[in-house]
């Protein structure tokens, strides 16, 4: 769970045992105009935020978007919330995009050296006795790169890749989903439809308790994908 602890600095805090991702969509829903020291074992950088929006980064040499990736990649974050420093802006891109980007980034990164599935992982799909029945069934789909599948509380259950930001990034997105269905007053949407540079496509939808996440290969009908799992999503 978050943690702030004041600190005897004005204007600055410390943040920690939450995912550097969902800090950001914290602030991007509050509007918020801060910095964040982002530190990271040895590592340091820095992302400006204005109005909830991330405007520059700096890590070692690297600045902008180069060095917002860097930052968004390291794992087990402390951030430090300070004011704003005057920063011209220097990224342009949607926060969305830029999680998105690193999230895939890293699944690239490790594509070719996969890790055992943790512990923690098997005793929930064990205790869920759906979910390999519908890891079956995706895994009948050939347009199907990877899957996730995530509980109500945007825990990850169990995943086919060892992208560890993809978790944050698919939480990310059903939170902001939320949160606009909320302003506009509006039902759905059932699904969250994703398209990537690469021509792949992210589809978010929910089902028989769960957060599902697909990563589509290229030219793939979301719609024949789902039509396909309708029988093993019927029981929610």
């Amino acid at each position: 769970m978050a943690k702030i602890v004041p600190m005897q600095k004005k204007d600055s805090s410390f943040i920690s045992g939450l995912p550097l991702a969902a800090f950001l969509q914290m602030l991007e829903q509050e509007r918020q105009t801060c910095s964040l020291l982002i530190t990271s074992d040895d590592k340091h950088g820095t992302l400006f935020i204005e109005d909830g929006e991330l405007i520059d980064a700096a890590a070692d040499n690297l600045g902008g978007i180069e060095a917002a990736n860097v930052i968004i990649s390291w794992k087990d974050t402390t951030i430090e919330m300070t004011d704003i420093e005057e920063r011209p802006r220097k990224i342009n891109a949607p926060l969305t995009h830029i999680l998105l980007q690193s999230a895939i980034k890293q699944d690239e990164a490790v594509a070719s050296n996969p890790l055992p599935q943790q512990a923690g992982q098997v005793k929930q799909e064990e205790a869920n006795p759906a979910v390999p029945r519908l890891i079956n069934a995706i895994k009948g789909i050939s347009g199907v790169r990877h899957y996730y599948l995530l509980n109500r509380q945007g825990e990850m259950i169990v995943q086919s890749s060892q992208n560890g930001k993809m978790g944050d990034f698919i939480a990310y997105c059903i939170v902001s989903g939320s949160q606009i269905r909320k302003k506009l007053n509006a039902k759905g949407p059932s699904r969250i439809l994703i398209s990537l540079k690469t021509g792949q496509v992210l589809l978010i939808f929910s089902g028989i308790g769960m957060i599902i996440a697909l990563l589509l290969k290229e030219n793939i009908s979301a719609d024949n994908v789902l039509e396909q799992l309708r029988p093993v999503l019927k029981t929610d």
